[in-house]
């Protein structure tokens, strides 16, 4: 018999309480149904009332993990990791306020930091590269296992080639091919660890520990968003990635002689010539070509007043969209290189959603004094297309 996580249900027009027998193997339940623990209890969850939040959060509300948020009904001081540890099948656990008796919230404990972990990566606040990454990314798959199949876009059909008429049984003719690559890929799992003494498993409450962890994956995640971005510009042998194809600014501006100069021809040009494959609405650049970029569209004019100019396009209408320009450490592409990216078709990224399970099986079934979280996370180019690197040189 597994712990009671409870969430409320409608049936025959009234709410009921209901709940699921969960255990530690619904973390490999859901890994086996290519899912995360949140998306696994929405269907696990039947006929449950939406309108009081997802399953998994009346769960958390339900075994206090939730106490101390700042939009709790019924505030209550955070649990201690020193209580968490104390929850253990003989012996169950009581909430702060006496109202419940059962392992719900050890069980479901580390979904919540990894929930928190996903969710300060994929806040969409522009505060770093992190959210600007989540948005760069046009699919995401979750893999029970580390082994990834990377589908490979051909879309190189005779030049000049177009789509034809329907002919009535006749083979439609074959603008794009996807087909896997010869190798798999193996996606790497990363893990961040918490010790915690004795003497300060009482005083250290599950908000602190959220915050610390929250805090060293936001640093990892931005190195490996640098090392990703690189590899999908530059190339990468163990990828399979062949380095894009790299254009020259003075391709779009004969005035331009020397290297590190770009115009606002140039510029516009470049956005130009991509139309026909895609939209370029992101570029990533080192911060001081982006600098340089911004000096390079701004107007010529007698007046004093730059702000009463509103388009760096001086006022003309091109129907091509001004992309955000993101900064990224010079090291990620070198100086001087422009990466424009069409988002709806550039990235996609394979997840293993079973990378945590035996972490949360060893913290969840023993009084662990440490925590650990365990995610595997990689990403390839998905359509070359969706690509365009400008070099300043001239």
């Amino acid at each position: 018999m597994g712990v009671a996580l409870k969430y409320m249900a409608i049936e025959d027009g009234k709410q009921v309480e209901k709940s699921l027998d969960g255990a530690v193997e619904i973390y490999k339940a859901a890994a086996d149904n290519g899912m995360d623990l949140r998306q696994y209890m929405r269907t696990q969850a039947v006929g449950c009332d939406y309108s009081l939040g997802d399953p998994i959060d009346q769960m958390m509300s339900n075994a206090g993990l939730n106490d101390s948020h700042p939009a709790a009904k019924f505030k209550m001081p955070a649990l201690t990791m020193s209580q968490l540890a104390g929850m253990t099948t003989a012996e169950g656990f009581r909430r702060p306020d006496g109202s419940d008796n059962s392992l719900g919230a050890r069980l479901l404990y580390p979904q919540m930091i990894l929930e928190t972990l996903s969710m300060d990566a994929r806040r969409n606040d522009g505060s770093d590269i992190l959210p600007i990454w989540e948005s760069l990314i046009a699919l995401t798959r979750n893999l029970n296992g580390q082994k990834a199949d990377q589908p490979i876009i051909d879309t190189r059909a005779p030049e000049g080639s177009r789509s034809g008429r329907i002919v009535q049984l006749a083979e439609p003719e074959t603008m794009v091919s996807i087909t896997t690559g010869e190798r798999s890929f193996r996606i790497p799992t990363n893990s961040i660890g918490l010790l915690i003494s004795n003497e300060a498993m009482a005083a250290t409450t599950i908000d602190l520990v959220r915050v610390v962890m929250t805090k060293q994956a936001r640093g990892d995640r931005i190195r490996r968003v640098g090392e990703q971005l690189r590899s999908m510009v530059l190339g990468d042998v163990d990828l399979n990635m062949e380095a894009l194809p790299v254009l020259k600014v003075s391709d779009f501006d004969s005035s331009i002689t020397q290297d590190g100069v770009i115009t606002k021809r140039a510029y516009i040009k470049w956005l130009h010539s991509v139309q026909d494959t895609g939209a370029i609405t992101r570029v990533l650049t080192d911060i001081d070509t982006a600098l340089d970029v911004d000096e390079g569209l701004a107007p010529t004019h007698t007046g004093v007043d730059n702000s009463k100019i509103l388009t760096p396009w001086g006022g003309t209408n091109l129907a091509i969209p001004q992309p955000t320009v993101v900064p990224v450490k010079t090291d990620v592409f070198g100086a001087g290189i422009l990466v424009g990216v069409d988002p709806s078709a550039a990235i996609q990224r394979f997840i293993n959603v079973s990378a945590a399970y035996d972490a949360i099986e060893e913290y969840v079934m023993r009084k662990a004094t440490g925590f650990r979280v365990d995610y595997g996370e990689m990403a390839t180019r998905l359509y070359d297309d969706a690509w365009s690197v400008l070099s300043l040189e001239a």
